[in-house]
């Protein structure tokens, strides 16, 4: 477009964007993951752009529209383009992150799975798309696929395929060992997560002989199908020697985000001790994290202000590793559920009156040796003694 050329275009909200109402209004870019705050003003002037008025006719601050216009926020046609413009609004707090489990099957036996052996359990596709449109329309953000392994799920395409118009981020949780050039051509979703748990020796010390090959195999499928990827790592005694190596590789492979944590002790863990290390050795290896998350506090309060997990059972849990303590049917009604999420104040924890507390967040609440005890990896990470 010619410079000003948006008065006389029509404007339309961008496909990669969504107007979400949580706390406050934002307009949320799908692709990159990022929230833009907006107040009601411009809240209600985006409300207009659905492709059938010309940028003149619209009456919004010029300076507001060249922004959004260079941001991939709006965009502006020749002629009329109709689209529909909706937002979303979220409860309070606002739920903007959701895993939903597929099924529990799994065609590895990790060592260190939190969840534990396979069993049967499989959610239907019906009410998987229920609970994602749900999730949808209470204005979340990102939806992660997971398992057990979500490849493994018999209508993972479909699933794919009807949730593509949802104005979500959808990012499939994987283990990257069945992912091939072939099935990578339908994989349409904005980030695949693989599980990267060290270089050769260290990840099929957890993963099993084979499975690094496998995963990389995987990964490099993923990329040169253009799907953006990103990276997790779990530390392990294993691979304490290899994150120099993995740094490079997660740099060289453009991942969007790498994220590193400490093992907790659940599931197989249980019987496979040896692999946890000390909270002071796995603390300066978290710094070979970057990009973005989803478990951390807002707003004076721990980990999870905005996010839950579903089951395949369907049982919504405050996060996987909660699986014993069920907040009702999320097929059914999934606000309800997440009204009957206890959240933790930063302020009450033991550690509250800790000058770092905020900086901290207090860490994982799973992890901590109760729902109020600090958490030692994140005491270790930050020099600090518990209470």
């Amino acid at each position: 477009m010619p410079d000003k050329g948006w008065r006389g275009a029509y404007l339309r909200l961008h496909p990669d964007a969504a107007l979400k109402y949580l706390e406050i209004p934002n307009i949320y870019h799908i692709g990159r993951d990022e929230l833009y705050e907006i107040n009601e003003s411009a809240l209600a002037f985006l409300e207009r752009c659905n492709g059938t008025a010309r940028g003149r006719d619209l009456g919004a601050e010029e300076d507001f529209v060249e922004y959004c216009l260079e941001e991939g926020l709006l965009e502006a046609c020749n002629g009329p383009a109709p689209v529909s413009v909706t937002c979303d609004r979220s409860p309070q707090p606002s739920l903007r992150y959701l895993e939903l489990q597929l099924l529990h099957r799994c065609n590895l036996r990790c060592r260190h799975c939190y969840l534990g052996p396979p069993h049967p359990d499989m959610m239907s596709l019906e009410d998987s798309l229920a609970v994602a449109g749900q999730f949808a329309r209470m204005g979340g953000l990102r939806l992660m696929i997971s398992g057990g392994e979500p490849l493994l799920y018999p209508q993972l395409k479909e699933f794919i395929a009807q949730t593509g118009d949802l104005k979500l981020r959808r990012m499939l949780i994987t283990n990257g060992t069945l992912i091939t050039e072939r099935n990578a051509v339908w994989l349409e979703v904005e980030n695949i997560q693989f599980s990267l748990d060290g270089w050769q020796k260290g990840h099929d010390l957890l993963r099993g002989s084979g499975s690094f090959e496998q995963t990389m195999r995987g990964i490099r499928a993923a990329v040169h199908a253009g799907i953006p990827i990103s990276i997790a790592t779990m530390i392990h005694r294993g691979n304490l020697d290899e994150f120099d190596r993995m740094q490079e590789f997660v740099q060289d492979a453009g991942a969007t985000e790498w994220g590193i944590d400490a093992l907790c002790m659940a599931g197989n863990l249980e019987k496979n001790r040896d692999l946890a290390v000390s909270c002071e050795t796995a603390a300066p290896l978290l710094k070979y994290a970057r990009g973005g998350g989803y478990h951390g506090s807002s707003d004076g309060f721990a980990c999870g202000r905005h996010l839950m997990t579903v089951l395949p059972s369907g049982k919504a849990v405050k996060c996987g590793f909660y699986e014993n303590e069920t907040l009702g049917d999320a097929r059914e009604n999934l606000a309800g559920c997440w009204s009957r999420i206890r959240h933790i104040a930063l302020k009450d924890l033991e550690c509250g009156s800790c000058p770092v507390v905020e900086e901290c967040a207090g860490g994982c609440r799973f992890r901590a040796p109760h729902p109020l005890a600090p958490d030692p990896v994140m005491c270790a990470v930050y020099g600090r003694r518990p209470p």
